[in-house]
């Protein structure tokens, strides 16, 4: 799926999933800024000791992982979430830990290439989020019947149908 099908398939979503996503766009966003250290209070007032882009890109990612969880609900049938559709989001974000991470003495990463992670991080959720919303477009697409959908042979389902008695 391209970049301008992706922005479609958004404006398409239902609102449950747009509430989703900017509740954990929110709670990613709060998350991260805690934890990193972003913002610290000196002498009774709020100070943001890290860089400028640590900030943008933390924004941005934080609306990748809400736009990439949010996708996991409410899906096609035929396009529901697996546990392999996890990997690269929960990866991209550790790597947004690691590049705005500010309470270290001695950062995991250096600071000259905080940057390039910061970017590779927000490369890999956007390209989860095509992945996923690719997936969820083939899979209510019409296609041949004649033809063979995807199959993955070593994801489970991330949210399994109960079994009935």
């Amino acid at each position: 799926m391209r970049l301008s099908g992706m922005l479609t398939e958004l404006r398409t979503w239902p609102g449950r999933r747009r509430m989703i996503a900017a509740g954990i766009a929110a709670a990613v966003l709060a998350v991260l800024t805690l934890a990193s250290g972003a913002v610290a209070v000196v002498d009774g007032s709020l100070a943001f000791p890290g860089a400028a882009w640590a900030y943008a890109v933390t924004v941005v990612g934080a609306g990748l992982i809400g736009l990439v969880v949010a996708s996991y609900f409410d899906a096609p049938i035929g396009g529901e979430a697996t546990r392999c559709d996890v990997r690269w989001p929960v990866l991209g974000l550790i790597a947004f830990y690691l590049t705005t991470e500010l309470r270290e003495a001695v950062p995991l990463i250096s600071d000259a290439v905080r940057p390039v992670v910061a970017v590779a991080a927000v490369a890999l959720l956007v390209w989860a989020l095509l992945e996923r919303l690719g997936s969820e477009h083939r899979a209510v697409s019409d296609r041949d019947q004649d033809q063979d959908g995807e199959v993955c042979t070593t994801c489970k389902p991330l949210f399994p149908a109960p079994r009935v008695r």
